[in-house]
């Protein structure tokens, strides 16, 4: 009925009703927008950052207090793992402050993320003891009631977190491959054979962009010579895992937190261990080069 009073009104005005074409779809928004989406990028790790921070910061003696902040920021999993923590503290007195030291975001929802945290936490006694530990967890975070909150605590990371639901596009190309190189590349560099110290420099080099090349070439006797005389070899694990800390605008320039794995014998503490390194990236045409790194500490150097 709606459609012939339609068509009567059209004829009696003397219109010629023709079709007209729909309007386009617009472009389905990519399933993860970490780094696509700055501002939600930005906001995501201000906020987990803070409540990373805030959870883990606290006095013993003071439970109502943690409690409190306990039930703002923590749900789920995460939750279960903070009591059964803070249970094994509460019996003796100690305030502890946690610092966040490094950030990498893998992946980003409206309402939920995954990112790489290098974090570290001061302990002190009412006897003046002091204690710092250090750790490097994937948080996976959910956003409610408008601020976010830590869903799960996962101190053992491994291989990529990001999961694809398609080829990525753009930007998001861009971050995914950008990953992809800080974890193989970052294994390059952090392999040490001192039987094969050359073919090392050389795959180091391989690898390197500008500044890091020239301070592998112009330190690289001092290096060889002191990876001899540690004799120490490092074998990278490729279930290590990695992040971006930072994406330009233009997809030239990025930085990421790569958890490496990296087994070692000879020398000092041998067997595995897990080492934040922050590296910084810059694309050469269509591949990434690494232009710097550093192992992140609690000095934050």
């Amino acid at each position: 009925m709606r459609r012939a009073v339609l068509a009567a009104a059209l004829l009696t005005a003397g219109c010629a009703a023709s079709p007209q074409p729909a309007p386009p779809a617009p472009a389905p928004a990519p399933p993860n927008v970490a780094y696509v989406d700055a501002k939600a990028t930005s906001d995501a790790v201000s906020g987990i950052k803070s409540a990373v921070e805030k959870a883990f910061s606290y006095d013993s003696t003071k439970p109502d207090e943690v409690a409190k902040t306990e039930q703002e920021y923590l749900t789920g999993a995460a939750r279960a793992q903070f009591d059964k923590t803070f249970a094994e503290v509460r019996t003796e007195p100690v305030t502890t402050q946690t610092q966040v030291m490094e950030t990498g975001l893998a992946e980003l929802t409206p309402d939920h993320a995954r990112m790489l945290v290098a974090a570290t936490q001061h302990s002190t006694r009412p006897d003046g003891a002091k204690n710092q530990a250090g750790a490097l967890m994937l948080v996976t975070a959910v956003r409610t009631s408008g601020h976010w909150q830590l869903q799960d605590l996962n101190f053992d990371p491994r291989g990529p977190i990001a999961t694809a639901a398609g080829p990525a596009k753009g930007l998001a190309a861009t971050r995914d491959s950008a990953v992809a190189a800080a974890r193989r590349d970052g294994g390059v560099l952090m392999t040490v054979d001192p039987q094969n110290i050359d073919r090392n420099y050389a795959d180091w080099e391989n690898v390197a962009a500008e500044p890091l090349l020239t301070q592998f070439r112009t330190s690289r006797q001092e290096t060889v010579d002191s990876i001899k005389k540690t004799g120490k070899k490092s074998a990278y694990g490729v279930d290590s895992t990695a992040a971006l800390t930072e994406l330009s605008p233009d997809g030239t320039h990025a930085s990421a937190l790569l958890a490496a794995l990296l087994t070692t014998t000879g020398g000092q503490n041998p067997g595995e261990n897990r080492l934040p390194i922050h590296l910084d990236l810059v694309r050469q045409g269509s591949e990434w080069k690494v232009s710097g790194m550093k192992a992140i500490t609690a000095s934050g150097s």
